[in-house]
Parts: structure tokens; sequence; C-alpha cells
């Protein structure tokens, strides 16, 4: 079976920072988040300047709520860590949206060479 983090790895930050609470809730949200935050990285809707204020405000905020359950990280280590996970996302989904393409174009132009052959039958 693969590793999360192969697979997701803002998921695998989570699931490590969260282990041990009862806050399965806040950290679904906060995958969330953070997924739409790298796919909007990906697609270049927002500046990974932006991205790291971001990410560093949500880190503050969660930074409180798993020192409140026994789990102290700091919040400047917990947002460089997460920022990590949000560019690894991003790369990945952009790579993705590469190779979507690719496969597209691809389908594109076996399509007009089939036309082109049927056509030259004629």
């Amino acid at each position: 079976m693969a590793d999360v983090s192969q697979i997701d790895p803002i998921l695998a930050k989570l699931n490590e920072c969260y282990s041990g609470t009862p806050l399965q809730r806040e950290k679904l949200e906060l995958w969330s988040l953070l997924r739409d935050i790298a796919a909007s990285l990906a697609r270049g809707d927002v500046a990974e300047l932006e991205v790291r204020a971001l990410v560093a405000e949500l880190a503050e905020g969660v930074a409180g709520q798993l020192a409140a359950h026994g789990k102290a990280l700091s919040p400047e280590r917990l947002a460089d860590e997460l920022l990590g996970a949000v560019k690894d996302a991003a790369a990945r989904a952009a790579a993705e949206r590469v190779a979507a393409v690719r496969e597209k174009l691809r389908r594109a132009g076996e399509r007009a060479r089939e036309k082109k052959e049927r056509l030259s039958v004629l």
C-alpha cells in the first residue's frame, strides 16, 4: 500500500500534526482549505507570497488548537511544514494538468490522423 505522503502530502502532514487529538473535523476542514490553496497556487491564481501569508495565519490558529490538546508546535515551524506540503501538492496538481493537456493533444492528433486517412480513401 502506498504511503499517504506519496498520495497527498497535505493530508500526511496533517495526520502527523493531529495524531492523538480528537480534532478530526478541524483537520478535515484545514485539509480542504489547504488543498484549495494548493490548487489555486498550481493554477497561478495566487502568488507564493500570498500563500505563505495565508498558511502562516492558519498555522497560528492550528498551533493554538493543538497546544490545547497537548501537542506543542511552534506556529513558525508548523507554517513552514504546511507550506512545504502545499507546494508539493501544487506541483503535483500542475504536473497532472500538464499530463491531461498532453493526453488531450495526443487524442486530438490521433483523431486528425484518422480523419485524414478516411478522407484520403475517398
